[in-house]
């Protein structure tokens, strides 16, 4: 770490984010996007480097455990960002910023890292060099998709979108199915129904059933980057998704459908239709994410990969600081939680469960 580098944790970033470059900027690094995942027990902090006009900012949940703190990344993306492409320096500044974590009563991180920034580079190096014996863990999880909404949309349809899927655009078509990009969200409350019996139907994890609240921060804190994409069938609401975007980047958020409607091509039609709007809004790439597992033939990247092969990597990041505390820990859970070792047992943050 050079001299002049400082780090200190900020409440507060989104003013340093809007200096950066637009290439640099995306939701999943703001203040307003990290404050959906708030609770009483994790605080969305940003650690920070400063060196000269270069900076690097790594936003995070902190969670505290018997006087010690840990971080997460929020769901979706995350990990560190600087607003230069000076690899050396970033290389410090990440090691930096983690030394000082350590060095501030921080045991271990979790991080989900980036696919259209590819900053789980940043650790690779980083093994090996942690103070007092700590260690850095990178694990490849899955693919992800991205549509290069920057070709015009004559080319994206004909580039992108495979054949089969293009069929299926024109026979929601000709059922007539209607689209809107709803700035005013005007259909939430029908969404957030549809959203949440879609999770029902589908088993999902507890996590996934957002509360209330959670959907009325996300309309205040996203209401200038994200709207509401809806399609509906002789005026009944079948399929709709949330999308945010920023600069340069758009992603689909949290999305529900009716069943009864799914051969239809709905869901085939919100995607093209809102990939359309995100080039109009000048959105250079259109983030769909990935399957629900790592497998290739898993059918939600199957389905996702039907819009575009342009195929990114999506990494998570293991880091422990204090490696005796850490495994204490994880020794206490475990002689307190035996039934529940195989199911937590793999996670870097086993013992808040």
């Amino acid at each position: 770490m050079s001299s002049e580098m400082k780090c200190e944790i900020r409440d507060n970033w989104d003013d340093l984010l809007v200096s950066f470059p637009a290439n640099k900027q995306d939701i999943y690094f703001t203040k307003k996007y990290l404050n959906l995942y708030e609770t009483e027990k994790n605080k969305a902090l940003c650690a920070m480097c400063v060196d000269g006009d270069n900076m690097m900012l790594m936003p995070y949940l902190r969670g505290e455990i018997r006087g010690y703190y840990d971080f997460e990344t929020a769901y979706g993306y995350g990990g560190p960002v600087a607003n230069t492409d000076d690899e050396k320096w970033c290389h410090n500044a990440f090691e930096a910023i983690h030394n000082f974590l350590g060095e501030n009563n921080y045991v271990c991180g979790f991080s989900r890292f980036h696919p259209l920034f590819s900053n789980e580079k940043l650790i690779k190096e980083f093994n090996g060099k942690m103070e007092n014996n700590g260690s850095a863990q990178l694990i490849y999880d899955r693919q992800t998709v991205a549509i290069d909404t920057s070709q015009s949309i004559e080319d994206i349809w004909k580039n992108q979108i495979s054949s089969k899927n293009r069929n299926m655009i024109r026979k929601a078509e000709k059922n007539q199915l209607e689209y809107r990009a709803e700035y005013d969200f005007d259909s939430y409350e029908e969404f957030i129904s549809l959203y949440r019996k879609t999770m029902e139907r589908l088993v999902a994890d507890d996590f996934y059933f957002f509360d209330d609240s959670y959907f009325k921060k996300l309309r205040e804190n996203l209401s200038d980057c994200s709207f509401l994409g809806t399609v509906r069938k002789d005026d009944k609401l079948i399929c709709a998704a949330i999308f945010m975007y920023s600069k340069e980047y758009g992603h689909y958020h949290l999305e529900g459908s009716d069943w009864n409607y799914s051969s239809l091509g709905a869901n085939n039609y919100l995607l093209w239709k809102t990939a359309c709007e995100m080039h109009v809004w000048g959105i250079r790439e259109f983030h769909l994410g990935g399957g629900t597992s790592s497998s290739q033939e898993d059918s939600l990247f199957k389905f996702k990969k039907a819009f575009s092969k342009n195929l990114e990597n999506f990494y998570i990041g293991k880091e422990v600081f204090n490696v005796p505390v850490y495994e204490q820990l994880c020794k206490d859970w475990e002689q307190n939680n035996y039934e529940k070792i195989h199911i937590y047992g793999n996670r870097l943050l086993k013992y808040r469960y």
